[in-house]
């Protein structure tokens, strides 16, 4: 009898230790700083884990080095606003991962951070943390970014940013926010072009709504517009100006013309679907299972306003981006391209089915998102230094050889790729994107070979250089150059 009631204690104990930490740890993510603080942890996280594996550059980081070693109006094909923030950086930090790191992590930061912000507005720290965690299961934001991404990453920041300027004037119009707007519209015109499907998006949620309509429908409105004329002309006249180079990716969208009409339209709302499907599918996953289990713990929770804005402002995204495909004849939709419209939709399903899961299913989406920021980090770790991965391929070698080859005044020319990781690991010499509107005219080629030799290079004059991969010896990377033909 007396080791039931001795057990019964320890049990009871244990209950109310559990309790306790459990408590203590809603206590925590109850407070905004906490929420702050763990945000930019994990993104200093990422610096330091890039910065430590050192290695050459992926493609989007030496395209990036390329363009921000000058200032110009237009870098080709893609709008110039990454590459004016990245140069600014580089001028205190030098052209090298250190810088590379840091304002990517920075604009992936201010994002999570303006996103938490504008939910604050209208929920507890909890849910607004909550709902920013949802981002680590949107896997072109959690993992692609980090990975890869450079301009998909402003854009995503300047979406964010001018969803909250926006959601500002809704709830209270000044002046001052008219001239923000202005501002971050501005910024988000030259960050991507899909920012523009963003953008209307999100007015047509805010003038569909007769409440937030009377908000914006302001005489002060013109400031904005005015704002955004004067910011975005002289990039704009480039892009007229040099229309081979400031549109040479728009293959990118499969004008397809086979088969019928019909057909054609069907295949590209199909290709949409499964794009946007695709976008959120793990996020779906782990909520839809935590409501199906935890369901009736929790209670329902109605639609605020930010909530009906967040939703609308979805809707209207995809509608739009309907409407492109139809129009288009595109086959070929990408799902990062969806990236600044649908980062609203992990909130949205975070607010709308969570609060039906009470505190364990708050509990397991918590321990479940913590769980995939550990995955993040390690598989980045890998995809850093395994086998052939492009930021583990012998450059800093393969470049140091082929300058011994070659002379100091040559003028280089190859792909982003090499070229990037060429001027990076031989800054003092001059190499340039053989996609480069500002370059001159090259005296020596570098490709990868094996590929299709460029058509001014002289066969018989070819070098070709080999080295292994950084970690795999049995990997191994050849580069092929030779100058150019008069």
């Amino acid at each position: 009898m007396i080791q039931g009631q001795s057990g019964s204690r320890e049990s009871s104990l244990e209950g109310s230790r559990g309790a306790g930490r459990s408590s203590m740890a809603e206590g925590m993510m109850s407070a905004d700083r906490f929420w702050i603080c763990l945000f930019t942890g994990y993104y200093l996280l990422h610096v330091v884990l890039r910065i430590a594996t050192g290695g050459a550059l992926g493609l989007d980081e030496a395209e990036i080095l390329l363009d921000a070693r000058q200032l110009e109006w237009g870098y080709g094909p893609q709008l110039p606003l990454y590459a004016w923030l990245q140069w600014a950086v580089f001028q205190i930090t030098g052209p090298g991962l250190l810088g590379l790191s840091l304002l990517k992590n920075y604009l992936l930061l201010a994002t999570a951070v303006t996103l938490y912000l504008i939910i604050r507005t209208r929920r507890s720290p909890l849910m607004a943390g909550l709902s920013v965690l949802s981002l680590l299961m949107l896997y072109q934001i959690s993992w692609e970014a980090q990975r890869a991404l450079t301009h998909s990453v402003l854009v995503n920041f300047c979406s964010v940013l001018s969803f909250a300027v926006i959601w500002s004037l809704i709830r209270k119009p000044t002046t001052r926010g008219f001239v923000m707007l202005g501002i971050v519209v501005a910024m988000g015109s030259l960050s991507k072009y899909n920012y523009a499907v963003a953008l209307l998006a999100m007015l047509l949620a805010t003038f569909s709504d007769p409440a937030s309509r009377r908000s914006l429908c302001s005489p002060r409105l013109l400031f904005s517009i005015g704002i955004v004329t004067v910011m975005v002309t002289p990039p704009f006249l480039w892009l007229l100006n040099n229309p081979e180079h400031a549109f040479s990716s728009a293959r990118k969208l499969d004008m397809s013309g086979e088969g019928s009409t019909v057909l054609v339209a069907a295949q590209g709302m199909v290709e949409l679907a499964l794009a946007a499907l695709g976008f959120v599918s793990l996020l779906l996953i782990v909520v839809g299972v935590l409501w199906l289990a935890f369901r009736r713990q929790g209670s329902f929770v109605a639609a605020d306003d930010l909530m009906r804005f967040m939703s609308r402002t979805l809707f209207w995204a995809l509608v739009l981006m309907a409407i492109i495909v139809l129009l288009s004849g595109s086959t070929n939709v990408k799902d990062r391209w969806l990236q600044p419209f649908l980062i609203y939709a992990g909130p949205v399903l975070v607010l709308w089915l969570l609060p039906h899961t009470g505190a364990k299913g708050t509990r397991r989406f918590a321990q479940v998102s913590a769980v995939l920021a550990g995955i993040i980090a390690l598989a980045m770790l890998h995809h850093n230094l395994a086998g052939d991965a492009k930021r583990a391929a012998p450059f800093e070698d393969l470049t140091a050889r082929i300058m011994t080859q070659t002379s100091p005044d040559s003028v280089i020319a190859a792909d982003n790729w090499i070229a990037g990781n060429m001027a990076y690991f031989a800054p003092g010499h001059s190499i340039y994107s053989d996609r480069d509107p500002h370059a001159p005219d090259a005296n020596l080629r570098v490709w990868i070979a094996g590929q299709k030799i460029p058509k001014e290079i002289d066969p018989s004059r070819i070098i070709t250089l080999t080295a292994p991969y950084r970690f795999d010896e049995n990997e191994e990377m050849s580069l092929s150059f030779g100058p150019v033909s008069d």
